[in-house]
């Protein structure tokens, strides 16, 4: 009968050591997830906090060059009258390292020729500016690649309007950083005029014809918002 005490008190010292094991267990592994939850949110604010994103903008003030030949001479439009917007992540040390939300709209009816108003109204014309008023271009994201001394390489997959036609292009440019922190961007785009439904512009009852084959080359200064 004392054995069988003793047994029993010894089983019951056991299971009760047993269970605060347990317990401790569980406690451990609690406090090892809350720990570990603690350093991942401590990590993710430390990552935020090493990359910012800015806006940029060129209020308005982006000159397009449209380059052209005809069966005559070469000819070429100019607007400067542009609006770009876009917004550039950098790293802790301030290097940009992404681009994002980039847009682009200027009005037909800007673009001014060195071949007076007759050149001018029949390239509206053949854009259906009335109906198409603005060329465009949206790139949801790009690539920016460093060259060194401030000077980056963009490249913008996107949509490009023109007219009644839209098409998905790339478009590269040079980006410079200036003291005052403002971009200085700049690149070309060679492209058909007839893929964007625009038609040759026709002067003096055709004698003068132009070639659907054309580079745009866009120059803009983009300044933090």
């Amino acid at each position: 009968m004392h054995l069988f005490s003793t047994l029993v008190l010894f089983y019951s010292i056991s299971s009760n050591k047993l269970k605060n094991l347990k317990m401790n267990f569980k406690i451990r592994q609690q406090q090892g997830l809350i720990a570990t939850v603690f350093l991942l949110f401590i990590f993710s604010l430390s990552a935020v906090s090493s990359f910012s994103q800015t806006n940029y903008t060129s209020n308005g003030v982006a000159k397009t060059t449209i380059v052209g030949t005809s069966n005559i001479h070469d000819w070429e439009m100019i607007s400067d009258k542009g609006n770009c917007t876009m917004t550039f992540q950098q790293d802790a040390a301030g290097v940009i390292t992404g681009m994002s939300n980039l847009n682009f709209s200027m009005n037909v009816n800007t673009l001014k020729s060195n071949h007076g108003n007759t050149m001018d109204n029949n390239a509206y014309k053949a854009m259906a500016a009335e109906k198409y008023p603005a060329i465009k271009f949206t790139g949801p994201s790009g690539t920016v690649k460093s060259n060194g001394a401030n000077s980056y390489t963009i490249t913008a997959p996107g949509k490009l309007t023109i007219s009644s036609g839209t098409k998905d292009v790339t478009l590269t440019a040079t980006c410079k950083v200036n003291p005052d922190k403002s971009l200085t961007i700049s690149g070309s785009y060679k492209l058909k005029t007839t893929d964007y439904n625009v038609k040759a512009i026709s002067i003096m009852l055709g004698a003068i014809k132009t070639s659907p084959d054309v580079t745009i080359n866009y120059n803009m200064s983009v300044k933090p918002q």
